[in-house]
């Protein structure tokens, strides 16, 4: 093939890559604001927590007291991933919500903080598709299992009027767990915004 033939087809190859890769999503809460796109992929590894700076290793060994031990293989395969446990497992029948911190701040609050699904002790995905950080637009809040395989988790939501203590309202995100042929995915349905109680 001459060069001159080459270049359609490389021009092809490079607007099919751009057409497939989804853009990232907003920082923060920015994602709940937007049309849900799902970030999970069946078959994929748990995403490794982020390399560990002095800070990181300094805070971990203040906050320990908070820090559990991994007891079930979902516990195993998020430690393994090079995150510390946060907060309680919530299990409901064969589904299991792991919470899991790369840092903590100045009280021992989850920073750089995730949310693992698995089904089957086989990873399924992510509540949120980025990194959250306690008290802050778009953190975790609460997770609900309706079912082994329908959740819905909440999350805080600020306004630059609000104070850290007191977000004015929560956005609740439901999930459906599906089975794809690579293993069990978490697929975002809606997400609905509203004032939180007072």
């Amino acid at each position: 093939m001459s060069a001159r033939a080459r270049l359609p087809v490389a021009a092809a190859l490079l607007l099919s890559a751009c057409a497939t890769a989804a853009p990232a999503p907003p920082a923060g809460g920015g994602w709940l604001d937007q049309p849900l796109v799902s970030w999970n992929q069946a078959g994929v590894p748990v995403p490794r927590a982020p390399a560990p700076t002095a800070e990181m290793v300094g805070n971990r060994e203040r906050c320990r007291a908070g820090i559990r031990g991994p007891r079930t293989a979902s516990d195993q395969a998020v430690t393994g991933a090079g995150w510390w446990l946060s907060g309680p497992a919530h299990t409901a029948g064969e589904t299991t919500v792991v919470p899991a911190a790369a840092d903590w701040d100045g009280m021992c609050r989850p920073w750089t903080f995730q949310v693992f699904v698995f089904t089957r002790d086989r990873y399924a995905g992510t509540l949120s598709p980025v990194r959250m950080n306690a008290r802050t637009d778009g953190a975790w809040q609460a997770v609900r299992l309706e079912s082994p395989r329908h959740l819905a988790a909440d999350f805080l939501r600020y306004t630059d009027a609000d104070p850290l203590c007191c977000p004015s309202r929560l956005s609740e995100v439901e999930y459906r767990i599906d089975e794809a042929t690579r293993g069990p995915v978490v697929a975002p349905l809606n997400v609905r915004t509203r004032a939180r109680p007072r």
